[in-house]
């Protein structure tokens, strides 16, 4: 898993928030997407997806106070909106494309374009409702 560099390249808030290529290898098969932990910029602590969720539906919505999370759009498309104090990027996940590396205190909020869409989030720390901050201007 390599990053990106440079603004065009997709690297925002001071490499806080980057897009990083995945390993995908895809044949008539179907797609394989390993995910090696060793290689990820953080220690694994939980994993979750998000799937079932209808084209237009925003979730999200928070940033989180600590930890990183490495989004992974495993089938369709989802819209990004970070943001970071003043400052407000987009960037759109997709099945062949790279994933998106979000540290702690950028407020990230996805739309789903697809009915289809399948996000696959890895997260540095376990589930702690007290580590969202749920409004942007507090990140």
């Amino acid at each position: 898993m390599s990053a990106a560099s440079g603004p065009e390249a997709g690297v925002w808030f001071s490499g806080s928030a980057r897009l990083v290529a995945v390993e995908r290898h895809v044949d008539a098969r179907g797609a394989l997407v390993p995910l090696e932990f060793d290689r990820l910029p953080f220690a694994p602590r939980r994993l979750f997806t998000v799937s079932g969720v209808p084209a237009g539906t925003r979730r999200g919505g928070h940033a989180h106070r600590r930890g990183q999370q490495l989004l992974v759009c495993l089938q369709g498309r989802v819209d990004l909106r970070l943001r970071l104090e003043d400052e407000e990027v987009s960037a759109t996940l997709a099945a062949d494309g790279p994933a998106m590396l979000v540290g702690a205190g950028i407020w990230c909020e996805q739309t789903y374009v697809m009915d289809s869409s399948v996000l696959l989030v890895v997260s540095s720390e376990p589930y702690d409702p007290a580590s969202y901050i749920d409004h942007w201007q507090e990140a």
